[in-house]
Formats: C-alpha cells, structure tokens, sequence
C-alpha cells in the first residue's frame, strides 16, 4: 500500500454564503439541483456532496497535493506521494448525477458501466466555494490548482494575484446553462418531495487512519523550501501523526477566579508579569536575570503607575540588592530571549553542569569571567526544569490509594500559570493554545516508603488559529484577555488585509503532559510593541506573539521533553541564588516600607520614566551584568530560527 504523507492547507478564501445585491445565497447548488426525485420520464438529474472518504474525494486531494509538491518540494522530497489531509476551509466538492430511467414501460435497462460513472450516465464534480459564489466554480484539480497554489504562496492574500480562471477578470466565465436545465427539467417531473442534502462523512478517513500507523519521526516531514518566518509555503505544511478528530461544538465553561492576583491577571492590559516569574530586567544598558518578587500600582486607588520589584538571581557567595522598576519596557519574559553562553570557560567545557552540582570555588579558580553573570545564568535554566502547584482547590483518593489533587494555579519553569490562563502548546501544527480547565496531579506512595511519585496534567479545551475574511463574532468562551487581543488585531488587520483570525476549538477537555506545554500565552499588542521596534509599521502582519517566544526547556541541552522536578514551594525553586529570607508577596497594594516588608537590603534601585536607562544607585562594580547591546529588536541572533514556532512543531 502507498503511504500518503498529508499536507495542511492553513489559509482559505472560501466562503459558505455570498452576499448578493438584495440577498445572501449559500455557495452550493441550489435547492432543486439537489433534489433527487426523478423526473417523469425516470430521469435523474442532481447534485450531491462527496464525502471526503470517497474515492472522487481522496482522488482530488491527492492530485492537488501532488501538483503542490512538484512545484514547491525540494527535489529530494519530491519523490514522495502526499495527499491533502482536507480541502480549504468552506470549499465543498459536488458531484453531478445524470442518469437516465432504469426501466421505460416496464422493461429493466441495463445500466451504462463503461466509464467512471459506475451505472450513471453522467457523474462530474464541481469544487464550491469561491468568494464570488456559486456560479464560480472549479471543474477539475488542474482546474483549482492556480487558485490553491495562491493560497499557499501569496504572503498578501491579493486575489488580484492570483492566475486561476475565476480571478482573473479576462478569464471570468459563467456557467447558467446547466441550473437552466436542470431547473426546467425539475419543473418538468411535476411535483417533489423533500429529501435532505448528503452530508459530508467528517474529517476520519482512511487516509488519516495511514498516516497514523506511520513513526513519530516521520510526523514533521514539510513541503517547505526553507524554515523561515515567511517561507514560500507558510500556508502549508505537513501534518504530524494524530488520533482522529472529535468534531465537539459547545466549548467548556471557563472556570471563575479565585483570588484577587487572578482576577488581576484575567484582565487586558494589566500587569504583564507575575510574583514568581523569572524575568529578564534592564540594569542601565546590560541586562541582567531576576525574580520578580512583588507588582503593585503606584496609584493604587486609580490602578495606574505599573511597578516591579526585582531581585537578581546571583551565585550562592553574593546577592545584589533589588530594583524597582516603573515601566514595563525595562522588563522581558524569561522565555523572550535565549541566555548567552557562560563567562567561563570552565562552565563552558562542563554543560551538564547544574547550580546544584557545579564547583563554585573551582570557577572561582579558572580563568577569567564573571560569577554573578554565570550564577544567574545557571539559576534561570535550573527553575526552567521545575514545577510548583499552588491553591489546592480539592483532593480525593481514586483507585488503589492513589490521591488526586486539583490545583488553582502551578508555576512552570520561569512562568505562574493559572487555571483559566491560554497556554501555548508544543503539540500540533503549532498555532495550538489550550485553555487550562484542570491542573490535576496524581500522587501514589509505595508500601513502606515515605517518598511519594507524582505525575501532574492540564486538561482544557484546544484551540487552533485559522484566519477568514470578515470579523468573526465575539466568543465568551475564550478567557477575556485573549478575547481582547484578538479583537484588536483584527481590527488592524482587517483594515490592511480583508483578513482575520479566529481561534477554532479542536478538541474539548484534552489531557496533557507538561511536557507538552512550550509556556504562557501572551497577548500580541500587549507584548510586541515592547519586543520589537518596528511594531507599529508591521503590526498589520503580526498576529501571534508565539512566533518570538521560547518553549520552556529550549534553553537546556538536555531534551526538553524531560519532565520538570517537582517542588512543594516556588522559593525551594530558586535555591541559594537569592538571599535567604527573601518572600513572594501578593497584591497589587504598594509598601508602605518596601525594605522592612519584603526583608531586603535597604537599597532600592528605581527605573525612570520611559526611554531614559534606570541607574541602580547600588551599582555592584560589575559592568555589564549580561550585555545584550544591539539587541534593541528584543530577539538574540538565530532565536527565531532556532527557537520560534515556525515549524508545525515549533
């Protein structure tokens, strides 16, 4: 049997009705073209859908998939055969059924069986779906392929650009003749009874069922020159092993807050950054790695003034004193940059290497670097292998003693996710998020042992971005800051583009690993125009800010599909690398004694407004902390290559 490796058309401009002058029409075959009643001479003239399991089905996405392949595969794929693992969204194929009577006065007529029609005299199909409608439609794959190839290709989704006969205007052609006919042929057969329209037979075909035999290594095969933000297929790539889809409609309910620091964080346009998270932070040039201790408003009656409080992250031997920030722009996610390689080079010899484990006064003693820089360094990526729950919501004991908690919130590598947050996920095609529903740990002790094994999951609704051609309709199931975004980029985008997104739910009360998990999901005009200066010229083109963020564990050599090492409280996380004693703190009110409250050294050093550099006025004698000079674009060389979701698996 022939494997197919599936292609993923991302883009599409079908449409499922079409606005006329006076009415909106559906972009199918009319009423009475799929009425299959025969005539009064017995004979049949209609129109049905091909289910997508049907030959003529898998015998078009085949040939479209194998034209792609030609033209855009790199010559050592080309060899391969591929399939489209669907058409483009709202485009429907039909097929067209002309047959004549099976008996005139009672004597039986053989059937015609000579061709492809398999007893009918007539059977061809017709693609539906053109913005222009249902007159506009495509006659065979050649026949769409310069529109599919379009669609793949065109990076400005102009129609204008596309060499298709229906989109270019000296080549418009009408088709009247055959609803004339079979109209009047139907108004000839008298009177008709109602018969629904075929329904298509879903997206589990035998095609999927294929692939899903095929190994993993096999999943991330692409028809792709090259894997760059803009490739020449970015609307194209090949599909990963996965378990047939579950169409599931009703999303489930978002869970409620339950403190006033989730409400904070459930809302747009707040505090960014969370107690907890390790954070990137500007020290008056370089850039230095920290934990962000406490947020509050400087105004706290009006909510305005956004500050941080940050405390470096340093070697187990000196803790610098930590800073005051008062604008966000001084500040980056943990995972918005990959860490520059150690000042030593006994540290750079030794990647393995942990801060638990690695010989302090042994880098003290070769060669030359910087132990705070390094500290740092070696502290971030060990919290980006942890995981910390908080809030128990409930525990219950299920079968054979095993407990099973559920959780309010967890902190994951650098990160404080809460249950209700979007997350950004590793599996799929790599525009998935998931809206965590549950954080669910089971808990098993073994007889006679005090050690306990634990294994922790997200369960949530799964949402994949798919892009349409007017504005999609509010959706309250979506957490209301993702909502919130979402609204505002379409609006910019539809005004430069006739384009926008939605976030399409896929799979309802998923369970998954953490490992399965790259980080939390970040709001596109949040974020970007703090990421990049060149945000307000390209914001038209921008729509998820996934593509400039790490995964949790890209920083480590070891796999990041290793699962994370669990800890019972978040500052266990930090080990020696901030100053004992030192507390998380809650709320958003502002200290009244910052250095008595959070039990800091004295010193505080305070962030000025806006473009001017904060000078911590405790300067530590260190000159460049980690200098990242030139990295104003807010992305470390090959982060985006290396690190950026651009693959269907990131």
């Amino acid at each position: 049997m022939t494997r197919f490796y599936p292609l993923y058309v991302r883009r599409s401009d079908g449409q499922l009705k079409v606005a006329l002058k006076s009415k909106t029409e559906d972009n199918c075959p009319l009423p009475e073209q799929l009425d299959r009643t025969p005539d009064r001479n017995g004979v049949s003239d209609y129109y049905r859908e091909i289910g997508v399991d049907e030959v003529k089905h898998l015998d078009w996405r085949r040939k479209l998939a194998g034209m792609l392949a030609r033209e855009l595969a790199k010559p050592e794929m080309q060899d391969r055969s591929y399939i489209l693992e669907s058409l483009p969204e709202n485009y429907r194929l039909y097929e067209h059924v002309k047959s004549k009577a099976t008996e005139i006065d009672g004597v039986p007529q053989k059937p015609n069986k000579t061709h492809a029609g398999g007893g009918h005299d007539r059977q061809d199909a017709y693609l539906y779906g053109h913005p222009l409608g249902r007159r506009k439609r495509y006659r065979s794959p050649a026949d769409f392929f310069p529109h599919l190839l379009w669609l793949v290709s065109d990076e400005t989704g102009d129609p204008d650009n596309c060499a298709c006969k229906l989109c270019s205007p000296e080549e418009l052609q009408g088709d009247e003749k055959a609803v004339a006919s079979t109209r009047d042929s139907k108004q000839a057969g008298g009177s008709k009874k109602e018969e629904p329209q075929q329904k298509s037979l879903g997206k589990t075909s035998v095609v999927e069922m294929v692939v899903n035999k095929k190994g993993s290594s096999q999943g991330n095969q692409q028809v792709q020159p090259k894997p760059s933000p803009t490739p020449k297929m970015a609307n194209i790539a090949a599909k990963p092993p996965s378990s047939p889809q579950v169409q599931v409609q009703v999303p489930t309910p978002l869970p409620q807050p339950r403190s006033a620091d989730q409400q904070v964080d459930a809302r747009y346009g707040s505090f960014i950054y969370r107690p907890g998270e390790v954070v990137w932070f500007n020290r008056g040039g370089p850039w230095g790695l920290g934990i962000l201790v406490r947020r509050y408003y400087a105004d706290n009656a009006t909510k305005t003034g956004r500050n941080y409080v940050v405390q470096p992250l340093s070697n187990p031997s000196f803790h610098p004193a930590p800073v005051v920030l008062d604008n966000e722009r001084l500040l980056r996610p943990w995972l918005a940059w990959t860490p520059p390689d150690y000042t030593h080079a006994y540290l750079r010899g030794r990647p393995h290497d942990t801060y638990d484990t690695v010989d302090w006064d042994a880098v003290a003693s070769f060669g030359e670097g910087d132990m705070e820089v390094d500290g740092s360094l070696l502290a971030a990526k060990a919290i980006d292998c942890t995981y910390t729950p908080f809030d128990l919501l409930n525990s219950t004991t299920v079968d054979n003693g095993v407990e099973e908690r559920r959780w309010n919130g967890m902190f994951l590598g650098g990160e404080k996710i809460w249950v209700g947050d979007p997350v950004r996920l590793r599996i799929g095609m790599g525009n998935e998020i998931m809206v965590v529903i549950e954080i669910v740990e089971r808990t098993a002790r073994d007889y006679g042992s005090r050690s306990a094994r634990h294994t922790i999951s997200l369960v949530g609704d799964i949402y994949a971005v798919t892009t349409v051609n007017s504005l999609p309709p509010a959706n309250n199931a979506l957490p209301a800051r993702l909502r919130e975004d979402l609204h505002r980029v379409n609006q910019t985008t539809m005004h430069a583009k006739r384009t926008a997104q939605m976030f399409k739910l896929m799979k309802r009360l998923q369970r998954i690993n953490l490992t399965d998990v790259k980080g939390r999901w970040y709001e596109v005009t949040v974020l970007l125009p703090i990421l990049l200066d060149d945000y307000e010229s390209r914001k038209h083109e921008l729509t998820d800010s996934g593509t400039w963020m790490n995964g949790r564990g890209d920083c480590n050599q070891l796999s990041n599909t290793k699962a994370p090492v669990r800890h019972d409280s978040r500052l266990d996380a930090f080990r020696r690398a901030v100053p004992s004693g030192m507390q998380l703190v809650d709320g958003t009110d502002p200290p009244e004694n910052p250095q008595v409250q959070m039990g800091m050294p004295a010193q505080f050093g305070h962030a000025p407004h806006q473009d001017q550099v904060m000078q911590d006025i405790r300067h530590t004698g260190i000159e460049d902390l980690v200098n990242l000079d030139g990295m104003d674009h807010d992305v470390i060389p090959d982060f985006a290559q290396n690190f950026g979701a651009h693959g269907p698996w990131g």
